[in-house]
């Protein structure tokens, strides 16, 4: 056989082990072997999700009417303390109001910051009840002792207690009427002053307040100070 006539047969690769992967036992194990590409999908996720938010329409650019500067709960509202500007809203968000017009003269039921965008339900009015349980009703209460009403604000819980007779033809009693109900209204002579007190001024509204209260209680509420002295306790 000649030489030339032989087949040259050419080396084989060498065979390189596949590495073991030890299987996973606990969530834990999980979690550490697949964090990168679990954080990478979440961020992802999220980042979709915004771009949505924004793309999707769900928040718009408004004209609003704006807080221009801090207005006192209980206070009426002026037009120098309004503005008008373009805030991120959603749509179909009708508690907003787009005129100043439509709030000057109303009075508000709690302090509005500067920068705050009006709402209706921080309004004195019906939209105070909104939320309450059913049956919910404000009650108009006038105070015995007007200047109590600058120890009072809008929110603050208060029990109502009523004082029968003179000490002479009848003996003096007590009992509360109304137990932890909120203030909804105070007059503004009582918000605005400095540290909620009067500063010797003379309240004005004849110690009216504005609670919320159950509708069955509205008659004996309304009508408690032509039975006797009428007192809001303070209560947490």
């Amino acid at each position: 056989m000649s030489y030339f006539s032989r087949t040259v047969t050419a080396p084989r690769p060498p065979v390189i082990p596949k590495p073991k992967v030890r299987p996973v036992r606990t969530r834990s194990e999980l979690l550490r072997r697949y964090r990168k590409p679990l954080a990478i999908g979440f961020a992802l996720l999220a980042l979709a999700g915004t771009l949505n938010v924004f793309s999707s329409g769900q928040l718009s650019q408004r004209e609003v009417v704006v807080v221009s500067s801090d207005i006192a709960a209980g206070s009426e509202i002026s037009a120098n303390q309004l503005t008008v500007q373009t805030a991120r809203l959603d749509p179909q968000d009708s508690e907003v109001f787009e005129s100043a017009d439509q709030l000057v003269g109303q009075r508000a039921a709690v302090g509005l910051d500067a920068g705050t965008v009006v709402r209706k339900y921080a309004l004195v009015g019906p939209q105070l009840l909104a939320g309450s349980i059913e049956g919910t009703v404000a009650v108009p209460l006038r105070l015995s002792d007007p200047a109590t009403v600058s120890l009072l604000h809008p929110g603050q819980m208060v029990d109502i207690v009523l004082t029968t007779g003179d000490g002479f033809d009848q003996e003096i009693q007590s009992r509360t009427i109304a137990k932890a109900v909120p203030v909804l209204w105070v007059p503004q002579s009582a918000t605005s002053s400095e540290f909620g007190m009067l500063n010797g001024a003379t309240a004005t509204g004849e110690g009216i307040i504005v609670v919320a209260a159950a509708s069955s209680l509205s008659d004996d509420l309304a009508g408690a100070v032509s039975r006797g002295k009428v007192t809001a306790v303070l209560v947490n």
